[in-house]
């Protein structure tokens, strides 16, 4: 079976330092690792679709490369996620200014969370990757709001300065499409890549 190798079961490594996507991984009940990518960098402009895709490729490739010799079989699972309006890509924010810059650019309209992820097979070295996107409408929001909101959450590692699954969602009026996608982890894509690596979460036979 290509999922077992000299006794190992197929083991997850999230390529990623998001604790959002770690607990998300956590409540899918998975046995996984995590490795953290350094060795990459980051593109930050273009088709914002492309560049989160060709994000998360590289990240999990980072990883890979670090991996060596390891016994075993691993899917090293890569992420990236931005906000997309008008043609404007919200990464991290910088410092505390760009963050409510960020969340007053939003406030009052509808915009993009577009995550891409990646598996690589360590054994082959062979992998898929994909993207999600999920609309998120923000209410309007008067400047006390932004600044009562920027106090309550720390937002510096997060794209376009919110959580969704935190305080975060007091600025949210409604979402269309995947609230984990929202979150970092594209869920239900992360599940069909899996299953074309033969490994499926819901699959007994594992326990």
């Amino acid at each position: 079976m290509l999922g077992q190798e000299e006794g190992h079961k197929t083991k997850i490594i999230l390529a990623s330092t998001s604790p959002r996507r770690r607990e998300i991984f956590e409540r899918m009940g998975l046995d996984f690792e995590i490795m953290i990518p350094k060795g990459c960098v980051e593109q930050k402009s273009g088709d914002p679709v492309r560049l989160v895709e060709r994000n998360s490729i590289a990240k999990a490739q980072d990883v890979l490369k670090k991996i060596g010799d390891r016994k075993g079989r691993y899917l090293i699972s890569g992420f990236d996620t931005i906000v997309s309006l008008k043609r404007r890509i919200l990464g991290k924010p910088l410092n505390i200014e760009e963050a409510y810059s960020f969340i007053d650019f939003l406030s009052g309209k509808v915009h993009r969370v577009i995550s891409g992820i990646c598996i690589v097979d360590s054994v082959t070295g062979r992998y898929e990757s994909d993207t999600g996107i999920t609309e998120v409408k923000f209410r309007s929001m008067e400047p006390e709001d932004i600044r009562s909101y920027l106090a309550r959450e720390d937002v510096m590692d997060k794209a376009g300065a919110y959580n969704i699954g935190g305080a975060g969602a007091l600025l949210v009026e409604k979402i269309n499409g995947c609230f984990f996608n929202a979150a970092g982890v594209p869920v239900f894509k992360f599940i069909d890549l899996l299953k074309k690596f033969d490994y499926k979460i819901l699959d007994l036979s594992k326990e």
